[in-house]
């Protein structure tokens, strides 16, 4: 069991949304993560390192998700408003992601879910007609 999510004092600055294509292959999250950064720091100036650490991690588990079960292009959207931040994950695989129980001896993972809603975020998934997307919802308020 881990501690609750630290909670935000401030909500971003600036409402916003980045939506980015991101590579097919394992640069994948890396390119995520440098993309979530800039814009955290600009919508976001007042986010705690740690706050904006999870995130980051966030960012890292839904896009490796994607470039490991779904074959093709994604897609990483951010979006901050005055009181929340969506991050957002479309692929081109029509299954949804489900929780299963993690997979600590060989690595094959199933940890991404659950730390996403360990830090408090409302996961859900999108269809879409090419594909899915899959949330990670803060409220922030």
């Amino acid at each position: 069991m881990t501690a609750p999510p630290p909670s935000p004092t401030r909500p971003p600055l600036t409402a916003g949304k980045l939506s980015i294509p991101l590579p097919s292959g394992p640069e994948a999250p890396s390119h995520a993560r440098r993309a979530t950064a800039g814009f955290l720091h600009w919508s976001w100036p007042s986010l705690a390192q740690d706050r904006c650490d999870d995130f980051l991690l966030i960012v890292s588990e839904l896009v490796t998700n994607a470039v490991r079960h779904a074959s093709g292009p994604s897609t990483l959207t951010l979006t901050t408003t005055a009181g929340a931040l969506d991050i957002a994950v479309t692929d081109c695989s029509c299954v949804r992601p489900a929780p299963r129980a993690p997979d600590l001896s060989d690595g094959t993972g199933g940890m991404g879910l659950h730390i996403a809603e360990d830090l408090g975020a409302r996961v859900f998934t999108e269809a879409l007609s090419d594909g899915k997307c899959v949330h990670a919802a803060f409220g922030t308020a």
